[in-house]
């Protein structure tokens, strides 16, 4: 009798949690896609646009700075959401401590790769930049999905992938930088941003 109960409750448990989370991914990280989604890819083209019109190409590289603010209105869209979830699965914990490790590995890779740029004085490293980020997305994306049980999680992660792989043959087809940046913005609002909006109808449906 015990045995069935640890199984059959376990179960139900472990599905209770996983729609548990599905339904705080859709209330609470759809603003927080649909802001880095776009931010992005704001960026990405000005950059691209930069990259070709300043007297010194450079320097459009600085526009990334603008991504700090968007980290911190998205900490701050995030602290809110998460004291307005009600219930907060071990499964939310997992998903959020991955975004979290993303945005790590990503500021260490960054600093790897301009650290050795700086040392080897040369900056043709930094090709890799985009293909690189893409990829771990797409890793972050599809751990989410199978968290979660989202299919939506996982065509996104199939978008960066794409995404990473294209930039790399984009880099022997056309090896200025500025390809990157167009692909690098088509992927984030589809992989972030349009998800986000479905994420956001998804709710409302659901309210």
């Amino acid at each position: 009798m015990e045995k069935n109960f640890t199984e059959q409750d376990s179960l139900r448990l472990i599905n209770e949690m996983i729609s548990q989370a599905r339904n705080n991914v859709q209330k609470g990280s759809a603003d927080s896609m649909i802001l880095w989604g776009y931010a992005t890819a704001i960026v990405a083209i000005a950059n691209f646009v930069l990259l070709y019109t300043l007297e010194k190409p450079y320097y459009s590289f600085n526009i990334w700075w603008a991504m700090v603010l968007v980290g911190i209105v998205s900490r701050i869209m995030n602290n809110r959401n998460d004291k307005s979830s009600i219930v907060k699965t071990h499964i939310d914990k997992i998903i959020s401590s991955v975004w979290d490790g993303f945005a790590i590995s990503v500021i260490i890779f960054l600093i790897i790769v301009f650290t050795s740029c700086f040392l080897t004085h040369s900056y043709t490293q930094t090709w890799i930049i985009t293909p690189v980020i893409l990829a771990i997305l797409g890793l972050a994306q599809y751990v989410t999905a199978t968290a979660c049980r989202h299919k939506l999680f996982y065509y996104a992660a199939i978008i960066f992938w794409c995404g990473a792989l294209v930039c790399l043959a984009s880099f022997f087809i056309f090896p200025q930088a500025g390809t990157q940046f167009i692909i690098l913005a088509i992927c984030m609002i589809l992989g972030l941003a349009i998800p986000g909006h479905v994420l956001n109808r998804k709710a409302k449906e659901n309210v």
